[in-house]
């Protein structure tokens, strides 16, 4: 594909193929909005699955929060209640979820529904603190038997419901606000040392949500594990100290840090065998998902800077963490998913803009970086999903005054694609027609390479993309190269030659629309 690029560009036509990365064959355009789609109202659910059916979209990730379907969730004993049958859970809290899946279903969206925290009551232990109660410590055979019943309605021979094939297990365990404690006190006599806790308690929850999917038929489905967070404390360890994400991993597989098995007391502190094979074996889902899921904020940085910590995990450190998982199943000798390594589904991604006054990013830029990141994940071909976190923003904190007390009003998510007030901001038409220019300064007389996608385009149609240049100060947009873009994602790389300072834009046809990218400034030098 290369050479015909060359070929085509020294004889100065306009079409050009487009070049296209291993992972734009099967890399999905997912996206969340769980205030929107789990909690709107019927009418919130309608717009926000048109809106997304509009944008592009290829699947949701909706979260199934436990203790908001079971039944008596605030007490401490367990009701007699059979959890495996899901008529015994709340008939009015089903109902949100399957008008929203069924609703999906209509529009060819497809859905994955992430089983998570809160816990009921119930099924936790006692906390030493009230306010990290429904994610202590979570009975992991109770879990199983919740996402039996998840599974049983969803099995597509249930009431007539839709069958759901996709599911993921936890959110972000390595993260405090979803599970607790991530570290424990040592109980070995005189010790004052924490042990990491999380991701034993993760490794039990994971087991037991894949027997509860195969068990009700979903065993082949696409299953993933992880669900991690990009940082953590570094070494503050506490009950509330969340783990890094590369050391929750080694961790979670059972390994110190330089990758050996723990053996004698260091494995069986966090629960570990100390046996390869016995381990293997008790842990199937952690050999045998479909791929590992991970959200690669990167928050205030730029999707191409590396984190300054070694076991953080943003989008430039995706190599880190593919690296680390291969020489993981290595270890205990056992196959991955592809030749290349183990699939990464990034199911969170995002920059926090205004209103939030401390931890954001311009609207210019989190619309750039999101288009980077996109073309960073289509170039590494273990990438099979790329997440949009929130198209609205959320509202400030309840019941805090937002002029007061911005900097807490505002610790609420703002990585939507539309303010609060509905409002458009750049990164939606940013994340319609991806643009990513990969040479920003380019000697003059010399080409650019350019990246786009055209998201909203009919899977099985070619549609013609035209690659336009402004000069600096001017006002008329002029077609520089014509592309014809193939399905089913509508990636392309091509080339334009730069005479002088301006801004690239992608213009195309969608329907009875022309739709146009953001505009990218590139600039000449001499």
């Amino acid at each position: 594909m290369t050479s015909l690029r060359t070929l085509f560009a020294a004889i100065l036509v306009l079409a050009a193929f487009p070049s296209f990365a291993l992972a734009s064959k099967t890399q999905e355009s997912t996206f969340q909005d769980d205030p929107l789609l789990v909690y709107g109202t019927p009418e919130q659910q309608i717009s926000t699955l048109n809106t997304l059916q509009g944008l592009g979209v290829d699947r949701i990730r909706v979260s199934v929060f436990w203790r908001v379907l079971a039944p008596a969730n605030d007490q401490v004993q367990k009701p007699n209640f059979d959890a495996t049958d899901p008529a015994q859970y709340q008939a009015k809290v089903w109902a949100q979820y399957d008008r929203l899946i069924q609703g999906a279903h209509a529009r060819g969206i497809s859905v994955n529904l992430n089983f998570t925290s809160p816990v009921p009551r119930w099924a936790t232990t006692e906390s030493p603190r009230a306010d990290i109660q429904e994610t202590f410590n979570p009975n992991p055979e109770e879990f199983g038997n919740f996402v039996r019943a998840v599974g049983t309605r969803y099995s597509g021979s249930y009431g007539g419901l839709p069958r759901v094939d996709y599911w993921s297990i936890w959110n972000e365990p390595n993260q405090a606000g979803w599970l607790t404690p991530q570290w424990s006190p040592d109980p070995r006599p005189g010790s004052k040392s924490q042990i990491d806790a999380s991701p034993a308690i993760y490794r039990k929850l994971v087991a037991n949500a894949w027997q509860g999917l195969a068990d009700t038929g979903h065993g082949s489905d696409t299953i993933l594990v992880g669900e991690t967070a990009p940082q953590g404390q570094g070494n503050k360890k506490d009950l509330t100290q969340s783990i890094d994400a590369l050391k929750f991993i080694r961790r979670l597989y059972c390994v110190d840090n330089n990758l050996n098995v723990l053996k004698g007391p260091q494995a069986s502190l966090r629960d570990c065998p100390g046996d390869v094979s016995t381990f293997v074996a008790q842990n199937p889902a952690l050999f045998r998902a479909t791929g590992y899921a991970h959200h690669p904020y990167a928050l205030l940085s730029p999707p191409s800077r590396r984190s300054r910590s070694a076991d953080w995990v943003s989008m430039a450190d995706l190599r880190a963490l593919s690296s680390e998982l291969k020489r993981i199943y290595r270890r205990y000798r056992q196959k991955m998913q592809t030749k290349r390594g183990v699939p990464l589904y990034l199911t969170e991604y995002g920059y926090q803009t205004a209103p939030d006054p401390i931890t954001r990013v311009s609207f210019s830029k989190q619309a750039a970086w999101i288009n980077e990141a996109e073309y960073m994940a289509y170039k590494n071909p273990n990438v099979r999903a790329v997440n949009q976190f929130l198209l609205v923003d959320d509202g400030p904190v309840a019941g805090v005054d937002a002029k007061k007390n911005p900097g807490l009003a505002w610790r609420t998510f703002q990585s939507g694609l539309k303010l609060l007030s509905g409002k458009r901001k750049p990164s939606y038409k940013a994340y319609m027609t991806p643009i990513f220019v990969k040479q920003q300064r380019v000697r003059r007389g010399r080409s650019a390479g350019i990246f786009g996608m055209l998201r909203p385009a009919d899977a099985k149609s070619r549609v013609r993309a035209r690659i336009q240049f402004r000069t600096r100060g001017g006002k008329r947009w002029h077609t520089r190269r014509t592309v014809i873009v193939g399905g089913p994602r509508h990636y392309f790389e091509t080339r334009v030659v730069v005479r002088s300072s301006g801004s690239l834009r992608i213009a195309w046809r969608h329907g009875s629309r022309t739709l146009t990218s953001r505009a990218a400034k590139v600039t000449a030098v001499r």
